[in-house]
């Protein structure tokens, strides 16, 4: 799953990251049918820049039905 911050000020990057993991760790993906897969592969990042918000993606898989 991809996430995206809101843009923000460029100095506050770092404030930035923490407000976008305060978001991931609230989202549920067993309502859309997956689990974090954090074992299976690394999260990434792009390059933080304000003027696009901070974007980082989590490994998902789909749960067994």
């Amino acid at each position: 799953m991809v996430f995206q911050g809101e843009p923000y000020d460029d100095e506050r990057f770092e404030e930035a990251i923490e407000d976008l993991w305060e978001v991931m760790k609230k989202d549920v993906p067993q309502i859309y049918g997956l689990e974090w897969s954090d074992d299976d592969a690394p999260r990434f990042q792009f390059e933080p820049q304000g003027y696009r918000g901070y974007i980082e993606a989590r490994m998902v898989k789909q749960l067994n039905k």
